[in-house]
This record gives C-alpha cells, structure tokens and sequence, in this order.
C-alpha cells in the first residue's frame, strides 16, 4: 500500500507517544487516514526501538486477519509490510461490523490487549473500525476507551465529527487527547470497493480447504442464539460462517458451515486445509453466510442483527 506524505504533527505525536508509552486508542471515520496513521506509528516506533503490539479492532476492512476477526501482531524492531506481519491472536466477532456486536467487539479488543501485556514494555497501537457516528457509536466508543483505560486517544476527524466522542471524556485524566486533522489525500473507497475488499480476503483465507468433522459431544457449540432463526425445518446452516477456537476461545481457524446433523451430533465444516484443529476447544457461530462459488460479493448478513 502506497503511503502518503506524513504531516508534521505526525512526527510530534510519535515523539510523545515514544516518552509516555502505554496504550494508544486511534479514532476516526472511515476515509479518515486512520489505518494510515497507524501503520505509521507503528513503523515508525519500532524503527526507534520501541517494541509494539498492533492489535486490529477494524473487523470489516482487517489488515492482520480475515474480516470478522481482530488481530494481534507482536512486533521489534523494522519491518516492511504490516499486512504481511504473522498474526500472534485473532478473536472472532462474528460480523463485519460492530452493529448489534457491541459485546463481542469490546471483549475481544480487551482480551487482545490483556495479551499484548504479557510484556510490559511494550506499547500497544488500537486500531478500531470507523463507525463513529450515532448515539450507539458514541455509547460504543464511550464504554471501549472505559474499558481498554488507553494512555492516549488520537483523534482524526475533518470537521469536528469525533468531538461528540471526545467530549465523553472531558474532565477525565487518564488519557492525553491527541486531535489530528484528516490528510487532504486520503483516497475515499466506496461501499462497493469494500465489499470487494472484504471478499478477497475470504477467498485467500479459503483458498484450499478440506472437510471437518467436529463432534459436539466433546466440543461446546457457542453463540446458539443464533440458531432461534433456524426454527424452521427448512431452514439450516449451511454456509454460516464460524470460528473454531481454543482453550482462551482465541481463533485456531474460521469455517464455513456444510451440515449440521443433529442425531448424531456432528458439525461439518470447510476449513483450510493446511491448519492444525488439535486445540480446538470451542465452536462459535458468526452472523453472516459464505459462499465460496459467488464471483462477486460472497457475504451474506443473517436478519437478527
């Protein structure tokens, strides 16, 4: 991905973020430069020294992983392409966007950065999606910067449109606000284009796939709340997308649902073929379809978000 020029409060605020430390939150709307920011920041503290956890909270356009997951990458030192960076833990929303998966998004943001943690000299860079406008996406936003206790909070916006966020945590000490003008060339991407995104990464992430039987007897189906839309005998699960996952319900693989046979108690799934499932522990229905065989856009959001 080509990198525009960075402008110069870019290079201050790495600066500050390099002497405090902590965690860092980066917010803004879609076409902000927000993931360009971050890339940059990344590059560049590990450039200096620093070591640094990414960690993705953008499930819908996801750099480190397939759409519908957060990704963790554990980084020191430099680096070429973040998109080529491995992935050290992926947690499964379910859904391409936050909407209706409030939970999820927060759980897996706080558990991913719990990870990071494990050494404390490293600073963590959140990247989250782009949904910023709303009263749930301000509540959404209000209860993440709660929760993740950031160290700061880097704001892009062009025309004031995080403030309604911002203004949450006036008189709050906990975090420095960094407000950053969006850059004038940023390329905006269309609904379409991200849809076509999203699409490609699926088709590598299945690229080769292999059957996969999972006993239910031995393995926890989670997220069965989802199944009160398949009360209907014609209707099943075919094509529903899941995360197989384990003992820290941390993604081992995604699947996409072939047959569910309730008598006997067994879970098929294409999965792709060269991962290993021996700890998989855990079994967890997303929101959307797949179809592997559509030549354009391949998913399909189930009606109970």
């Amino acid at each position: 991905m080509s990198m525009i020029e960075p402008p110069e409060q870019w290079g201050r605020l790495v600066a500050e973020i390099k002497e405090m430390r902590g965690t860092v939150l980066v917010i803004g709307a879609p076409d902000s430069g927000k993931t360009t920011l971050t890339r940059f920041l990344v590059s560049e503290l590990c450039n200096r020294g620093a070591a640094v956890a990414y960690i993705d909270g953008d499930m819908g356009q996801s750099i480190l992983g397939p759409p519908t997951t957060q990704g963790m990458a554990l980084l020191a030192g430099p680096f070429g392409d973040l998109e080529k960076a491995p992935l050290d833990a992926a947690y499964f929303v379910g859904s391409t966007s936050p909407r209706g998966h409030g939970l999820e998004t927060l759980v897996g943001l706080k558990r991913l950065l719990e990870r990071s943690q494990a050494d404390r000299n490293r600073l963590a860079i959140l990247d989250t999606t782009g949904y910023v406008t709303g009263e749930d996406a301000v509540e959404l936003k209000y209860q993440k910067i709660d929760l993740l206790g950031p160290s700061h909070i880097v704001a892009l916006q062009r025309n004031g449109e995080i403030e309604p966020i911002l203004r949450t945590q006036e008189g709050r000490e906990r975090a420095v606000i960094h407000r950053l003008s969006s850059p004038s060339r940023v390329r905006s991407r269309s609904q379409e284009e991200r849809r076509r995104h999203r699409w490609n990464r699926f088709q590598e992430y299945f690229k080769t796939v292999r059957l996969h039987r999972v006993d239910l007897r031995r393995t926890t189906l989670t997220g069965t709340h989802r199944l009160r839309i398949h009360d209907r005998p014609q209707e099943g699960l075919e094509g529903l997308l899941v995360a197989l996952n384990d003992p820290d319900n941390f993604v081992v693989t995604l699947g996409i649902i072939e047959n569910l046979n309730r008598t006997k108690g067994i879970l098929s799934c294409l999965v792709p073929s060269t991962v290993d499932l021996e700890r998989t522990l855990t079994v967890r229905l997303g929101s959307i379809r797949i179809d592997l065989s559509e030549d354009t856009d391949g998913e399909r959001f189930l009606g109970y978000d």
